[in-house]
């Protein structure tokens, strides 16, 4: 029998999976994964990264989607440039994120998308841990 904690980190529900994948394609970084998903240019503090196997897709012009979360320490803080398209949630606790030149506070719930090339930044002003769910979109 499968431990639900586990289940609970790999499994997401059809409904997020619907709202994320309507939000449009969107870019973000990677940290030490050893994938190359975004050009890391700048971290500071704990950045925690899951990563999750890759699946084939349905959605026209992409061959794999990627589930990934990554999870800021209160303090730490990150920049990328952005080599693929993403959709991201806010799924615990709130960022700062920037970019090109707008700046937004994502807080749980909150979906946003990137493109490729723009460069990112994302910072946990909180005074608790801040989680970010991000669906891939894989060309290749």
């Amino acid at each position: 029998m499968r431990s639900t904690k586990n289940l609970h980190s790999v499994n997401v529900k059809r409904r997020e999976l619907m709202v994320a994948g309507l939000a449009g394609a969107s870019a973000f970084l990677v940290g030490n994964t050893g994938s190359a998903y975004a050009q890391l240019i700048e971290k500071k503090g704990k950045l925690e990264i899951k990563v999750l196997k890759p699946v084939d897709s349905m959605i026209p012009g992409f061959s794999k989607v990627r589930l990934r979360e990554f999870t800021w320490e209160p303090g730490a803080s990150s920049k990328a440039k952005m080599q693929n398209a993403m959709v991201c949630q806010c799924t615990r606790g709130t960022l700062e994120v920037s970019q090109d030149d707008k700046t937004f506070t994502a807080k749980t719930g909150d979906i946003w998308t990137c493109k490729v090339g723009l460069i990112e930044a994302s910072a946990n002003k909180g005074k608790t841990p801040a989680t970010m769910r991000v669906i891939d979109l894989l060309t290749a």
